[in-house]
């Protein structure tokens, strides 16, 4: 695994790389972002390499019969879900019920109070980035029926 980590260390740092002396071609302003986000993506590249040669003292890190799919295919046929009913439902109200659903799917054994917290969160969080967008960014999303 410790090879594996360090190959993909190496290809994410080249790949940040080409992409940041081919961002040359943008102008100064629209070079600004891509430039951050590679220079984030190489400096966490060059952490995963540098993390691949410590020593793990507890054992395995990951026990491959111990894990169970079936929570990562439901939160994908979630995804999938949200996906198909965004034209029909409208952005806002179908995000309002499937990131709420998710979060509590997700965290099932969390205390009552923890999960209201979280449903909260996510529904709070999805209203400020689907206002920001709209009104500050004026970035149209997909209305359907409801909203």
């Amino acid at each position: 695994m410790k090879r594996t980590d360090r190959i993909s260390a190496l290809v994410l740092l080249a790949v940040s790389t080409y992409f940041f002396i081919d961002s040359d071609k943008f102008s100064p302003l629209s070079r600004l972002f891509p430039r951050v986000v590679l220079v984030i993506l190489a400096g966490l590249a060059i952490l995963m390499f540098i993390l691949s040669f410590r020593t793990k003292k507890d054992g395995a890190a990951f026990d491959s019969a111990a894990f169970r799919h079936v929570p990562s295919l439901t939160a994908l046929a979630f995804m999938v879900a949200w996906g198909v009913l965004i034209p029909v439902i409208g952005f806002l109200v179908t995000s309002l019920i499937f990131f709420p659903a998710i979060t509590v799917y997700l965290d099932r054994t969390a205390p009552r109070r923890k999960k209201l917290g979280r449903i909260a969160l996510a529904a709070a969080f999805t209203v400020v980035f689907y206002f920001f967008f709209t009104k500050v960014l004026y970035v149209p999303f997909p209305e359907g029926l409801l909203l």
